[in-house]
C-alpha cells in the first residue's frame, strides 16, 4: 500500500488532549518535580534533627513552640520528598498541634474561652458536681449546653489559629472547609503509622477502595479505569480468601504446576493473580455457581476477568484487541463476574440457583 495513502488511512482515531501537550503543563509539572527534589536534598537535615529532637521531643511533649516548629517542619520535608503518604503528612503534622493546643487549652491560655469555661465550672458548681465528673452531652442544663457548644466552637478557632501558627495552612483550610474528610485523613495516616502489620485489614480497606474507583471511572464513562480496578479488586478478594487458611493456601500453592508454584510458599503478598485463582481453585473456594439455565465455573471466570485486567499493559492490549475501546458492555460483564466471585469469596448468604423472575427483576410471588 502506497505509504501516504497507509498514513491517511491510520490517522490517530484518539487526539491527546490539551493538557498533556501543552507549555503551561510541562512549566508546572517540571515546579512539582523541583519541589520533591527540594524535599529529598532536605533529608539528611530531617534526620539529624529526628535524631536531635527524639529525647527532648518525649520530656516535652511539644508543650513549646520551638518543638512544634520542628515537627512540623519534620512532617513538611518528609511529604515533600514523597517519603510519606497525604494522610501521614496529616497525621504527623497534627499530632504536635494537638498536643500544644491541648496543653494551651487545659493551661487557660486562650483568654476568649476563659469566661465560657468560668461559667461552665460555675454551673457544675451549682448542681453539686464533682469535680471529677461531668455530664454526658445532652443530659446536662439547658445553658450548660449551650455553654459547651460555645467553648468547644471557640477552641476549634484556636485550633486552626494554632495550624496556620505553625505555617500549616493547608490543613488549617481542610479543616475548616471539611472537617470530616481532615478526620478521615488523619485516621488514615494514624493507621499507616501505627497499623503496618495488619495486612489482612489493609488488603481488605485496599479492595472496597477498588470497588468505588470501578464505581466512578464508571459513571464518568472511563471504561477500562473501571475493568481495571474490577480486576484487581478480585486479586484482592482471592488474596483474603488464601489469607483467612493461609496453611491450607500454602499447601495448595506448593502442589502446583512448576510454572504457577510461588516462589515463596509462605509469603502470600509475593503471588501472581494467576497462582490465587489456582490456588483457590484447589482449596475448592471457587465452587461453580448454578442458575436456572446453566453453571458457570467460578475460576474460569476469575480467570476472564484476569486477562481483561491485564489490558492495561499496552503492549498485550495492542496486540490481543487493537483498534477497541472498553465500553459499557465490558464493565458490565466485567461487573457481573465480580459480584458473583464477591459472593463466593466473602461467603454472601444467597440462593446459587436463581429463578427466572430473579433473573429478570420481577417480584417473586
Amino acid at each position: 500500500m502506497d505509504r501516504e495513502l497507509r498514513r491517511h488511512l491510520l490517522k490517530p482515531l484518539n487526539r491527546r488532549r490539551r493538557h498533556f501537550a501543552n507549555h503551561k503543563a510541562l512549566v508546572a509539572a517540571l515546579e512539582r518535580l523541583d519541589q520533591r527534589a527540594l524535599g529529598e536534598s532536605l533529608l539528611p537535615e530531617v534526620r539529624e534533627l529526628i535524631s536531635k529532637e527524639q529525647d527532648e521531643r518525649r520530656a516535652r511533649r511539644w508543650k513549646d513552640s520551638e518543638s512544634v516548629q520542628k515537627s512540623v517542619a519534620v512532617a513538611k520535608a518528609l511529604y515533600h520528598a514523597r517519603r510519606i503518604s497525604s494522610e501521614e503528612y496529616v497525621f504527623y503534622a497534627d499530632l504536635p498541634i494537638e498536643e500544644i493546643h491541648m496543653a494551651r487549652s487545659s493551661e487557660g491560655y486562650y483568654a476568649d474561652a476563659r469566661p465560657v469555661l468560668d461559667a461552665i465550672r460555675r454551673i457544675e458548681s451549682e448542681h453539686g458536681l464533682p469535680d471529677d465528673e461531668y455530664w454526658l452531652v445532652g443530659q446536662g442544663p439547658p445553658e450548660y449546653e449551650r455553654l459547651q457548644e460555645q467553648h468547644s466552637a471557640l477552641l476549634e478557632e484556636k485550633y486552626a489559629e494554632t495550624l496556620r501558627e505553625f505555617g500549616l495552612d493547608d490543613l488549617a483550610d481542610l479543616r475548616e472547609r471539611n472537617p470530616e474528610e481532615y478526620a478521615r485523613r488523619r485516621e488514615r495516616g494514624r493507621r499507616a503509622s501505627f497499623h503496618k502489620e495488619e495486612y489482612s485489614l489493609a488488603v481488605q480497606d485496599v479492595v472496597v477502595r477498588y470497588e468505588e474507583d470501578a464505581r466512578r471511572a464508571a459513571a464518568a464513562g472511563a471504561y477500562s479505569a473501571a475493568v481495571t480496578a474490577l480486576g484487581a479488586g478480585i486479586e484482592g478478594l482471592l488474596l483474603l480468601r488464601c489469607l483467612r487458611s493461609k496453611k491450607k493456601a500454602s499447601e495448595c500453592a506448593q502442589r502446583l504446576t512448576k510454572r504457577l508454584r510461588p516462589r515463596y510458599p509462605g509469603d502470600l503478598s509475593t503471588w501472581s493473580f494467576e497462582t490465587l485463582i489456582e490456588v483457590c481453585l484447589a482449596a475448592r473456594w471457587l465452587p461453580p455457581v448454578r442458575t436456572a439455565l446453566a453453571q458457570y465455573d467460578t475460576a474460569r471466570l476469575a480467570h476472564l476477568l484476569r486477562l481483561t485486567r491485564n489490558h492495561v499493559h499496552p503492549a498485550r492490549r495492542a496486540k490481543e484487541r487493537p483498534w477497541s475501546e472498553t465500553d459499557e458492555r465490558d464493565f458490565k460483564d466485567a461487573e457481573a463476574i465480580y459480584l458473583v466471585l464477591l459472593a463466593r469469596l466473602v461467603h454472601i448468604r444467597r440462593r446459587t440457583v436463581l429463578t427466572s423472575q430473579e433473573r429478570s427483576g420481577t417480584p417473586a410471588k
